[in-house]
């Protein structure tokens, strides 16, 4: 899809992040005349973080870090890209999406783009192939297959069901003849290339029932190949799945959310099923709020996406053998930990939803699914009849799987609230249990901080107190990234310090071309066009603002707090910071220029050019000096 910047202008001009915010069930609180505050919706965390800037239109979480504007935040919450997230706040404030040339920022990304777009076109047109392939005389056996199923022509219409032929290049050959390159067929999944010969590829999904999978947006991104044959030769399990690709990431797709979502609310829970089919058979029960994990594997990120849409409960309808108790003890801890309230469908032996609605219809599946237990009590009771010994170790086994669970709440009255009643129902001292608990929930918290040490370039700071203004500069000006860091910092918030700086020579710290020597770069040129505000606008909605230094700064800064005076001059706090960066500017030029001497003084052989040499650099020495008995 090609968008013209024109549109995605109207979009800046009348979306607001606040309300896109509270579309998600972000629960936000006032911090300031113009922000707000959030538990952040991309980490679990119990003090909120996230922050909101409501008059540059930009957000920052101080606890892991990302920003960025209204775009980005949509791409984050939707989990799309930044077409899915134009498209969607284009739906959401009626704005016409026409046609247009192209919206690249440069040919790179205008291929990266195309190549993109041509994937996403070729998912869905695929989907349609494998509709013409059931509906054709080929299709007989898959559609009768489907019939003893109890799925209609209307439910196959619905879920754009279709079938994989049975040839090894069928649809490779019905794609080549559309235009679509065997690299864009490698990437999308569709097809397999042989690992000693790449340019040899062949269709991935044969004789098989297709199910297509969409993202939140309704697009085809992947497919589910279900085998439907008892005489077929198909290698593989009952299911093959599109593998992780740039179009598909199993750990954020769930088959049919895009539908259920829609019903969240009107429902007031959301239902977690294992297989399609089991999808499929509840939408068709009128439990349109069932979606499927797609096997066993529901990860962090499935449950913030369930957190986000603010369905206050989730039921699970897994299996219940062994491997679907062990699923549902996954999937708990997931959903626990984004504070959910979470309940559990028990299905009996040997049947599944879909064979529930098959046996008994609509009305049965209803009955099975209607009824729920707790969790938490759940689960106590299938780890007590696994281990029914009754003797220390096999309570210590109870325990301990217990408070695997009871460590991922992050609410510590509940999650203390159980300890209490799973050492009651042990017949053990309370304190025992609940320091177990607490040692438990340390040992997770210094592996998560352990885990964000080495795996981030650097910590970020804690989040700034509202409606507080240091006496002192927050920033250490002594690097270069420090010093761009102050600098754009009271540029953003101070048209009168961006005005005076417009002609500042930045050379010293120009070489580090960093987003924040970028952004400063950017924002400093726009007095000298004479529209600061507008500049500062376009800086929160362009892609440096993602960087995370940067989108700090727009967000909060302890120098918003700061007023001028009504005569237009600054307080004597931004006077001594606008000085402080000026001399640690020419510092940092000075620093430059001397060691230029010294490897000029190390090269030569003039005896005359080498004392005017020398001459410089005392004088620099001495300027150096001078400064440094100004603060810095």
């Amino acid at each position: 899809m090609k968008i013209p910047q024109q549109t995605i202008d109207e979009i800046f001009q009348r979306a607001d992040i606040v309300d896109v915010a509270r579309a998600f069930h972000l629960e936000l609180k006032k911090a300031g005349d113009n922000t707000f505050k959030a538990c952040c919706p991309f980490h679990n965390e119990k003090t909120p973080s996230f922050h909101i800037n409501v008059s540059k239109q930009v957000y920052h979480c101080f606890g892991c870090g990302v920003g960025g504007g209204i775009i980005k935040l949509v791409q984050g919450l939707v989990n799309t890209d930044f077409v899915g997230a134009v498209t969607w706040l284009a739906n959401r404030y009626n704005i016409a999406i026409p046609e247009a040339d192209d919206f690249a920022n440069g040919p790179e990304y205008a291929q990266k783009r195309k190549f993109r777009d041509d994937g996403m076109r070729l998912l869905d047109e695929a989907a349609g192939f494998f509709q013409s392939v059931l509906s054709s005389p080929e299709g007989e056996l898959a559609r009768e297959y489907l019939a003893n199923r109890g799925i209609d022509d209307e439910t196959i219409q619905k879920y754009r069901l279709g079938l994989a032929p049975e040839g090894w290049d069928t649809l490779t050959n019905w794609a080549k003849t559309r235009g679509y390159s065997p690299e864009l067929l490698n990437a999308t999944g569709l097809v397999i290339a042989k690992e000693e010969r790449p340019d040899h590829i062949y269709d991935r999904f044969r004789h098989r029932i297709m199910f297509p999978i969409c993202d939140e947006l309704s697009r085809v991104v992947a497919f589910s190949g279900r085998l439907f044959d008892p005489n077929s030769q198909e290698k593989g399990g009952k299911y093959v799945n599109s593998p992780e690709s740039e179009f598909f990431h199993k750990g954020k797709i769930l088959y049919g959310f895009h539908l259920a979502r829609q019903t969240f609310k009107q429902a007031g829970w959301a239902l977690v099923c294992e297989g399609q089919l089991d999808v499929i058979a509840c939408h068709r029960a009128g439990l349109g709020q069932a979606f499927a994990s797609q096997g066993t594997a529901f990860t962090e990120d499935h449950a913030r996406m369930l957190a986000r849409t603010g369905v206050p409960a989730v039921h699970l309808a897994f299996d219940g053998d062994a491997a679907g108790f062990k699923a549902t003890m996954r999937t708990l801890r997931l959903l626990l930990g984004v504070n959910l309230n979470v309940e559990i469908t028990v299905i009996p032996d040997g049947e599944d939803p879909d064979s529930l609605f098959r046996r008994g219809g609509a009305h049965a599946l209803q009955q099975v699914m209607g009824v729920s237990t707790p969790a938490i009590p759940y689960a106590f009771q299938i780890l007590c009849s696994q281990h029914p010994e009754g003797t220390p170790e096999a309570r210590s086994a109870i325990v301990n799987e217990m408070l695997e669970i009871l460590s991922a709440i992050p609410d510590e009255v509940v999650s203390y609230g159980h300890c209490q009643e799973l050492a009651r129902q042990l017949s053990l001292p309370e304190n025992v249990v609940a320091d177990l608990l607490a040692k438990r929930k340390r040992d997770e918290l210094e592996a998560t901080r352990r885990a964000n040490q080495y795996g981030k370039p650097q910590q970020l700071p804690p989040p700034p107190q509202e409606n507080t203004i240091q006496t002192a500069l927050f920033h250490d000006l002594h690097g270069v990234e420090a010093l761009a860091e102050t600098m754009l910092d009271l540029c953003v918030h101070f048209e009168p310090i961006a005005m005076d700086w417009q002609d500042l020579n930045l050379g010293a710290i120009m070489a580090a071309e960093t987003p924040l020597v970028r952004a400063l770069n950017t924002l400093l040129a726009g007095p000298a066009a004479g529209d600061w505000l507008g500049t500062v606008e376009n800086l929160a909605q362009s892609n440096l603002s993602e960087d995370s230094s940067v989108s700090k700064i727009l967000t909060v800064s302890p120098f918003a707090g700061c007023s001028l005076a009504e005569d237009g001059s600054l307080p004597p706090l931004l006077e001594q910071a606008v000085l402080d960066c000026q001399n640690r500017l020419e510092t940092l030029k000075m620093e430059q220029q001397q060691q230029q001497l010294t490897a000029q003084l190390q090269n030569g052989n003039d005896v005359d050019a080498d004392a005017e040499l020398l001459r410089q650099a005392a004088e620099l020495s001495r300027r150096r000096s001078a400064l440094k008995t100004k603060p810095i």
